[in-house]
């Protein structure tokens, strides 16, 4: 080796050096594991979570305090078997509070729906409670109408004997019903007799009064004679009061006239005191 190259060597010697010192560096600077990494994201996404950071902070940091053994093992003597193991056990860790969250917020779901079915059921009977008084009302309120319908066709029957003096006057399905005996016409005749024109007036003041009240006037017939004759003879002496009544001011279209003839006796026509009974006229007053 001539002196030139030698030289060149002496130059360059320091410079390999450096580099085999860099390298050896660059060699020893290692890489964080796997596992830690993976620990820290499990960790961060966990301490953002609502549920488990309030109803599981204990575990939560539990879990800190391991990632944080880790961590320092890293950074002291790079110990990878010992990081992967206290990673292992963060995520562990952040398992069982994620557990303990769920387990918290499923018994609070429980408990209020426990609490929502209780609300349910109470304001369930008391809408039952309620109904039963409503109905209890309601039974009352119609008792008490039927009552004071009762007291008002006994009123109305009282006041009609009053003002009618001997007439019959009672309480039937079809409203309260005045009969008329034979006093108002001759046997055979539609004409009203003088000695009735009473009762008669009697009967148009009472209508007079109560102007909303309408009737409806009968006539029934014995069963002496032919079918047609009585069934005529009933009619004109319905229409007979009818029209008395409309002369003397009741208006017209408060009172309806219907003929029966011999149909519907109230007794037997086999007497004379039953065909007597027979031959009447009836005023309804519908209810």
């Amino acid at each position: 080796m001539n002196q030139q190259t030698g030289r060149q060597l002496r130059w360059l010697f320091p410079s390999f050096v450096a580099l085999i010192v860099a390298m050896s560096w660059g060699c020893g600077a290692k890489q964080a594991p796997v596992a830690l990494d993976r620990a820290r994201t499990t960790y961060q996404q966990a301490s953002e979570e609502q549920a488990v950071v309030q109803h599981a902070p204990g575990a939560l940091r539990d879990a800190k305090q391991v990632l944080n053994r880790a961590e320092q093992s890293w950074r002291s003597d790079k110990n990878t078997a010992e990081v992967q193991h206290l990673s292992y056990l963060t995520e562990q860790r952040i398992a069982i509070a994620r557990a303990k969250a769920s387990s918290k917020v499923a018994e609070a779901d429980q408990e209020r729906l426990g609490q929502e079915r209780e609300q349910v059921l109470r304001e369930a009977r008391v809408q039952e409670a309620q109904r039963a008084r409503q109905e209890a009302e309601q039974a009352r309120r119609e008792a008490e109408q039927a009552r004071a319908k009762q007291e008002e066709s006994a009123k109305q029957i009282a006041m009609l004997q009053e003002q009618l003096g001997t007439l019959q006057a009672k309480a039937t399905a079809r409203g309260t019903v005045l009969t008329l005996g034979s006093v108002l016409f001759a046997p055979g005749q539609a004409t009203l007799k003088s000695e009735a024109l009473q009762n008669l007036y009697s009967l148009v003041t009472f209508m007079r009064e109560d102007p909303e009240r309408s009737a409806i006037i009968e006539g029934y017939t014995d069963n002496v004679g032919s079918d047609e004759r009585n069934l005529d003879l009933s009619q004109r002496r319905a229409e007979a009061v009818r029209t008395f009544l409309i002369n003397n001011g009741v208006e017209e279209e408060r009172v309806t006239a219907r003929g029966y003839g011999e149909a519907s006796p109230v007794a037997s026509n086999e007497t004379a005191a039953g065909r007597q009974e027979n031959r009447r006229v009836e005023i309804v007053f519908p209810k």
